[in-house]
């Protein structure tokens, strides 16, 4: 493991980062989640590198979390109100990464009947992105699987959904939409993460933030992207947002409690632009 390298937030909300076609899909967890160390050592971390991303195993990340605290994972959920998000495809490839991101943060909380309104809105999208076909079958297994209270089960359904379409858009050339997938992910993983960590801070849990490798895979990632969808407002104002990420990470050490708070705004004002609502422009605006 390379000793700079660090953990990748996605992963902690469940989404694995790959950065190859043909990486193996490491987030299988088993039965029961191994024991967690008293303190991180990331350059020693569950986890392969992939062209220089981490991808970690999603129990083993899990367990780190809960022995430094046991946050609320039910608090964390937030799925916003179904809408029409318009037919961009770069759009829609985000907000599909935010929705598995918020799969597994339903997983955590044990939510059952959140867990089947993601798996039903996980479906509907994929139709919008034309791959109704490849994802059904997990969009049922994971309402099954939900159903049956089968954590695991659901779990491994959302990590093969999400990796199910970035393999159908990579072998149909789509590698820019394949991208997106994995960054709305670990933005809304990124976003929820930090809401945790703000409001019990110490150094080992700030110590999960510090991964500048992931936001500069990210960064040059949307600065290739070409085509109309590259000059979209949602597009420039993601690039913006992972520069602001990007001036906060990239020095070496732990990031500071203010900067923890930094973080979790711009992931928040970044989901804004295609997952949240934005928020009211005037909160003091009279009530009619």
């Amino acid at each position: 493991m390379i000793p700079d390298l660090r953990l990748s937030l996605a992963a902690l909300c469940g989404i694995a980062i790959a950065a190859a076609p043909a990486a193996p899909l490491l987030s299988q967890e088993p039965e029961v989640a191994p024991a967690a160390p008293e303190r991180i050592d990331l350059s020693n971390f569950p986890g392969v590198i992939v062209e220089k991303v981490v991808v970690p195993i999603p129990a083993e990340i899990f367990a780190v979390l809960d022995k430094l605290d046991e946050p609320d994972w039910n608090g964390g959920i937030d799925l916003p109100p179904e809408r029409d998000r318009g037919g961009e495809r770069s759009v829609l490839a985000l907000t599909f990464g935010g929705l598995v991101a918020e799969g597994f943060i339903a997983v955590q909380a044990k939510n059952g009947d959140a867990i089947e309104k993601i798996g039903r809105r996980v479906l509907s999208l994929a139709e919008s992105l034309g791959l109704s076909s490849a994802v059904q079958p997990h969009s049922l297994s994971i309402i099954e699987a939900a159903g049956n209270r089968d954590w695991a089960k659901v779990r491994d359904e959302l990590d093969a959904t999400q990796q199910t379409v970035r393999s159908t858009m990579e072998r149909l050339r789509d590698d820019e939409l394949a991208g997106l997938v994995s960054l709305g992910g670990w933005l809304r993983g990124t976003n929820v993460v930090t809401g945790f960590i703000g409001t019990s801070y110490s150094e080992d849990k700030a110590e999960l933030l510090n991964q500048p490798v992931l936001v500069d895979h990210f960064r040059k990632l949307v600065g290739a992207m070409r085509g109309p969808a590259s000059s979209t407002a949602t597009i420039r104002s993601i690039e913006t947002g992972l520069a602001r990420l990007e001036a906060i990470i990239a020095e070496p050490g732990t990031v500071n409690e203010e900067d923890v708070n930094r973080i979790h705004d711009i992931s928040r004002g970044m989901l804004e632009e295609f997952y949240f609502e934005k928020a009211a422009a005037d909160s003091a605006a009279p009530a009619i």
